[in-house]
């Protein structure tokens, strides 16, 4: 990657660093009557557009905070630095335009609009608060949120955290007092950390990749339109990546066409974009893939696999950018196995893209045999494509073009019949050539004797597995890794023995020995941090990048856990127990199952089902949300990146953050969280209760959005179950919730647990009947025999409102009709035989619930029962 592009795409990246800046810094009178006719446009009378000159103080006011490169001649091609951020307002060179063309493209308006001055008084623009798109999100609402006065939610004004990705129900006018002073401990804040990140002398493109970072945190709560009759909910770190990913196409295709001019530049007709999608496939299926005995590292090598796939789109992005010559800020989305990234459409850039596709694959056949493999569309579009009214077209056509590339997600031409080989990669020597993990790839001595990974077990591995091993291993000991630019396998047990694509090297490092950890005669592509802060904070001093979910970990506390020994405390259980501790170590499946049992006041075990639950839940209808839910005129590439990152935030910021600071909730693993969906594996008896929680707080993310629902699936396994098989059940449980249709019409929105689907208010309700019948048993009102009686009459009354459906009742289904009677008269016989009188009666009235319930859900009132059951026995 040319130093040229870099500048231009930081330059865009930075253009409206001043809108965060204006009114937390000062600039001298001087300063202002020496530069605003550079920097401003002059309109009725008036210098307009003062935000330009802010983003030229901040520039050189905070130069020893910033690259020396910013504030001096000979970066790159072309104009100064300074000028190329600050200037886009009044362009004056070619390469200004650059920059000012892609203001205009990504937010969506044409020179007409976009120069039609301000019409909302400058001196209010700190009162203005973002929005959240969330709220006016659907088909049935676009209509209703046509002004800002429509929307009752708006961002807090604060650091991007798992507690401000909430929007609040409030007003502009409520806001006004506190405006000033929020803005400014924001921008301390952000001045702060600027001075903290690492590379600053040393490599400006890992700086900018931190700097990147830390604007996301700072300004994705600031809107980027504060004045003006606008709709502010595009925030101001959306809009400087995609104007940053519009500027670097544009310098790409106008310098490959030999076209830097002014007039080329502001030509909006000719194809000058590449719209790029990746999409993997066949990512669960590689992620819970079975076929080894891999028991004692199965909980290790799904959290490598999973974190390995989050590295598969993070690096393919990062590949396709670096051969097409762009920077990482060209990528507008990347989440859940998916980015899209903007290119320029020249016949070099197509050939390019295909050739990368065609390498990553090679790679992805080889290690995952076929499972997974990645897509890529490709889709041209001119810069008036993007403005608004016309981005819908332009998006539906890429939306099909992916879809269409999902039609050959694997070249079988090439890929077909026997591995090329294969067979000949086994190596006689090892007494089991086949890897004992995945039992599908050979093994490999270097891989097998890795005892510092694989420990001191006698077992055959392949170098993929090892890998996976290692990652799941280190992923929960070092929460920051370097990636490095290397073809080279490494013997190092925090490294990959297999680089990723054959290019990448993943490092994990120590934050107290940053840079003698990543001491390397290889290029360092990047430098992350992988995980949310304990406090749910995003700042760092490296890049940000929350890939990791939360991994439960053996506590102090957990060394009186009775049930954890398994009601054995022997004295080698023990100390084998406080080992895992004093390490660190994650739980095992076996021990989170155990946490499922029911403990006394002693914390002894007493009941319950040793089981762990599993949890996959996706949102519904995302496709028809992002393609359709907004109006035509606002429906711009900026947009959609703030709409993406903002659903992502859920699922990769405030849920681990949830997990890991929720007493209930902390026994909860997550194997993936991100994008749109999570597949989460914990004690069973607290999924349904984390399933109803996590509903109810989505709800308030999409400000009470009815339109915006997710569905869920929960299912019940025994610790050893493979993992194959987990993921199996769990999918089917969450197509039986999507499959749901109720008498109103509607579908999915609904959660299933023990084979019964329910809406979520009916969940909810069934979950406080469980209690109810908790407490029947409490008082002793009834037996737990009689519990599984009402089983028996469910299957009855399930029977009955099937047979009466279509009007007509067979003779073998006359049986059924009685549950009534049979339930009565159960109730009467069973109710403790010493309550008396009123007592009694309030027992029996209290017990006869059950049978109201049974009406109402039908076969619905086995989730409770069976979660009571399943807890008693």
């Amino acid at each position: 990657m040319g130093q040229t592009v870099l500048k231009i795409a930081l330059a865009g990246l930075l253009h409206d660093i001043g809108k965060f800046a204006q009114g937390s810094i000062d600039i001298p009178k001087q300063y202002a009557n020496d530069n605003a006719g550079q920097y401003q446009p002059f309109y009725n009378n008036r210098h307009t557009h003062i935000h330009a000159l802010y983003t030229a103080a901040f520039i050189e006011q905070f130069a020893d905070k910033l690259p020396k490169q910013l504030n001096k001649a000979g970066w790159g091609d072309g104009d100064s630095f300074i000028n190329l951020a600050a200037g886009h307002h009044k362009p004056e060179t070619a390469m200004q335009w650059l920059v000012t063309q892609a203001d205009r493209i990504s937010s969506g308006l044409d020179r007409a609009t976009f120069d039609d001055g301000e019409k909302i008084a400058f001196q209010n623009f700190k009162k203005t608060r973002l929005l959240p798109l969330f709220e006016g999100l659907g088909v049935d609402r676009m209509a209703d949120y046509e002004q800002r006065s429509d929307f009752q939610y708006r961002y807090p004004l604060a650091p991007l955290s798992s507690g401000s990705v909430f929007p609040l129900r409030q007003t502009e006018k409520s806001l006004q007092g506190e405006a000033a002073r929020e803005y400014q401990i924001l921008f301390d804040s952000f001045a702060n950390q600027l001075g903290k990140l690492q590379h600053q002398d040393t490599d400006i493109e890992l700086w900018i990749n931190h700097l990147d970072s830390l604007l996301l945190t700072c300004t994705a709560m600031i809107p980027a339109a504060r004045v003006g009759d606008v709709i502010h909910d595009v925030s101001l770190y959306d809009h400087a990546r995609t104007t940053a990913a519009f500027a670097s196409a544009l310098y790409a295709y106008h310098r490959e066409n030999d076209s830097l001019n002014e007039k080329a530049i502001r030509d909006s007709s000719p194809d000058k974009f590449l719209l790029v999608t990746g999409d993997f496939y066949g990512i669960q299926d590689f992620i819970f893939s079975a076929g080894g005995e891999m028991k004692k590292f199965r909980s290790k090598i799904l959290r490598g696999r999973s974190f390995a796939v989050s590295l598969f789109s993070e690096l393919a992005a990062d590949m396709l950018c670096r051969e097409l010559g762009l920077s990482f800020l060209s990528v507008v989305f990347n989440a859940a196995g998916k980015f899209t990234l903007l290119a320029h459409n020249t016949e070099s850039s197509r050939k390019i893209v295909a050739t990368v596709e065609e390498k990553i694959n090679d790679w992805l056949f080889d290690v995952s045999c076929g499972q997974a493999s990645l897509g890529i569309a490709m889709t041209p579009g001119s810069p008036s494509q993007f403005y608004c009214n016309e981005y819908g077209k332009l998006h539906d056509l890429h939306i099909q073009a992916v879809q269409d590339r999902k039609k050959q997600k694997l070249n079988l031409e090439k890929y077909s019949g026997a591995i090329d080989g294969y067979l000949q990669a086994f190596d006689a020597t090892l007494d089991h050539p086949l890897c004992s993990l995945c039992g599908k790839r050979p093994a490999t001595a270097q891989a097998s004797r890795d005892h510092a990974a694989l420990g001191n077990n006698t077992i055959s591995a392949c170098p993929t597995c090892r890998d996976h091993v290692m990652l799941g291993t280190w992923i929960v000991k070092s929460e920051r890794l370097a990636v490095v630019d290397s073809d080279v396998p490494s013997t190092s047990a925090r490294e990959l023995l297999r680089p990723l694509f054959g290019q990448y090297q993943v490092k994990f490092i120590k934050k107290t020995a940053l840079q003698d950890d990543t001491a390397t005669d290889k290029k360092v592509l990047k430098m992350w941090q992988v995980s949310v802060n304990a406090d749910g904070t995003l700042f760092s001093d490296i890049t940000m990048r929350p890939l990791n979910g939360y991994v439960p970990l053996y506590r102090k506390e957990d060394e009186d856990d009775d049930c954890l020994l398994e009601g054995k405390r022997t004295e080698e259980k023990t100390l084998e127990l406080i080992d895992q501790i004093n390490r660190g170590e994650p739980k095992t499946f076996t021990h989170i199952a155990l946490k499922a049992k029911t403990r006394n006041s002693a914390g002894k075990c007493v009941s319950g089902t040793e089981a762990i639950g599993v949890l996959k839940a996706d949102v519904d209808n995302l496709g028809l949300l992002m393609g359709c839910g907004l109006p035509e005129k606002r429906f711009t590439l900026s947009r959609l990146a703030t709409l993406s990152r903002q659903l992502d935030g859920f699922f990769s910021i405030y849920l681990p953050n949830l997990l890991a600071g929720s007493d209930n909730f902390k026994d909860v693993y997550t194997v993936f969280a991100g994008g749109d969906d999570l597949f989460l594996i914990g004690p069973w008896n607290r999924m349904a209760y984390l399933a109803t929680y996590l509903q109810e707080r989505f709800a308030e993310y999409v400000c009470g959005n009815g339109d915006i629902t997710f569905s869920a699936g929960i299912t019940l396994h025994k610790s050893h179950v493979p993992v194959d098989k987990l993921a199996q059940a769990a999918e089917e449980a969450l197509e039986q919730s999507k499959d749901a249709e109720y008498a109103e019409g509607r579908k999915k929105n609904s959660v299933t647990m023990f084979g019964q689907t329910v809406k979520w208010t009916e969940f909810k309700a069934l979950l406080e009947n469980r209690d109810a019948m908790q407490s029947w048993l409490d008082k002793q009102y009834i037996s737990s025999s009689m519990m599984y009686r009402f089983n028996h009459l469910i299957t009855l009354a399930e029977r009955e409102k099937i047979a009466t459906k279509g009007g007509d009742v067979y003779m073998d289904d006359l049986d059924a009709m009685k549950w009534r009677a049979m339930f009565g008269y159960s109730v009467q016989r069973n109710i403790k035989s010493s309550l008396k009188n009123e007592e009694r009666s309030r027992a029996v009235q209290d017990v006869s619930m059950m049978a109201a319930w049974m009406d109402k859900y039908g076969a619905a009132v086995r989730i409770p029962l069976w979660h009571l059951l399943y807890d008693k026995r």
